[in-house]
């Protein structure tokens, strides 16, 4: 397995020591440590390098129908009209 990154490392080795704080004495600064720790971490694990048969474009994200009346400049659509169970002018009875 390859070594990981130097950043991975340092951004591991703080959440952890941040974390251990924020433990330890959960004051605000510690906690705004904790989550800029993680927020590091998070970006140093996203930003690791892939082998080239990793790197594709990402796909294009399909709208779903419900949201699509969403999007700006779109008509809204109006609801179908359900089948009533009367008929016109017609007695019931």
């Amino acid at each position: 397995m390859p070594k990981a990154s130097a950043r991975l490392d340092a951004a591991r080795k703080a959440y952890r020591e941040a974390l251990e704080a924020a433990r330890s004495k959960p004051t605000p600064e510690a906690w705004a440590r904790l989550l800029a720790a993680g927020k590091e971490l998070s970006s140093a694990e996203e930003s690791r390098p892939r082998s080239r048969r990793g790197r594709r474009a990402a796909p294009e994200r399909a709208v779903p129908a419900e949201d699509a009346a969403d999007e700006v400049g779109a008509e809204p659509v109006a609801p179908a009209e359900s089948p009533s169970t009367e008929m016109d002018g017609a007695d019931p009875g």
